[in-house]
This record gives C-alpha cells, sequence and structure tokens, in this order.
C-alpha cells in the first residue's frame, strides 16, 4: 500500500502519513502540510527537453504533455522520487549526482520540487509505462509555451538557468 508522509511549507516531514486513498480526498490534507510532489526536466545536449505525453487513460490531465514525476513515498526524498518516477515511467536511470534541484512551488495541498538532468537520452530505447506514458518527444523550449501541458509553473526558472549558461 503506498502510503506518503505529508510535508511542511519548507518541505520538512510532519510524521502525518497518508494513505493514497486518503491523499486523493484533498480535505483529509491538514492546513499547513502538503503533499510532497516531484518533477523531472531531461535536457539534452542540443538543449532540447523530452517530454512525455500522458496516457489517456490517466484521470488527470489525460492526453497533454508534461515531465516525469508524482508523489515522494514515505521514506523517499524528493531526488529519490524523481529517479524512481523517470525509471518506472520511461525507463531511463538517473542518479542523484545528476540531479539539480531548479524550481519549488507550493501550493495549498502539494509542495512541488522540480529538478532537472542535463543527459542525452535516446527516446527509441526508452520503455514506456503503457498505463502512465503514451508517447516521448524532444522540445525546443520556446515550443513549450504552446503546447497542450499538465502545467509548465516551472518554466520561468528554467528558462533563467537556460540564460545563465549562455552568459
Amino acid at each position: 500500500m503506498e502510503r506518503y508522509e505529508l510535508v511542511d511549507e519548507c518541505g520538512n516531514k510532519t510524521g502525518k502519513v497518508l494513505t493514497f486513498a486518503e491523499i486523493c480526498e484533498p480535505n483529509n490534507i491538514p492546513k499547513g502540510h502538503h503533499l510532497s510532489v516531484v518533477g523531472v526536466v531531461i535536457i539534452n545536449e542540443k538543449d532540447e527537453i523530452l517530454l512525455q505525453k500522458r496516457s489517456k487513460m490517466k484521470k488527470s490531465n489525460p492526453g497533454k504533455w508534461g515531465i516525469c514525476g508524482g508523489k515522494v513515498n514515505l521514506g523517499e526524498t524528493p531526488l529519490d522520487a524523481g529517479i524512481r518516477e523517470t525509471l518506472e515511467e520511461i525507463g531511463i536511470l538517473l542518479n542523484k549526482d545528476e540531479l539539480k534541484i531548479f524550481s519549488i512551488n507550493t501550493n495549498e495541498k502539494a509542495r512541488f520540487t522540480i529538478c532537472y538532468a542535463r543527459k542525452n537520452v535516446d527516446i527509441n530505447k526508452c520503455k514506456l509505462q503503457k498505463e502512465e506514458v503514451e508517447k516521448i518527444k524532444y522540445f525546443k523550449i520556446e515550443e513549450l509555451e504552446n503546447l497542450e501541458n499538465e502545467g509548465f509553473e516551472w518554466l520561468e526558472d528554467l528558462k533563467k538557468i537556460y540564460r545563465d549558461n549562455k552568459k
């Protein structure tokens, strides 16, 4: 059974643990507590971003483009969860040394940690988790704003990384 330890606004563990069924009801997340969620942006040597098109079977955002990611399980750090989710969803094993956190956003119920890895991934060798992912594709950063996507709140932070790297 999947279980999740809620965090505070700063990402500190609170000791409050909920099951998957419990987190599906937002009122079960007390005020001041957040579900920890991670996203992983993979950038190749051409500065293209690897996105996945969510399966049409998904309850949330079916058929929309997004990044690998999901909920942080009990006992995991956001980086651990990012590694696990990337392996599960597209069959690519990352290591902690490759991941760098670049964006953290919090809403009333969740805390989103977004990290990136610079890695050349051959999309023809990826193993897609069919329940989660319909297909994957590289995009230039300029193309992201016009995609039907699941939310790119982290995009401005990513653009800053691009600008800083070109200096």
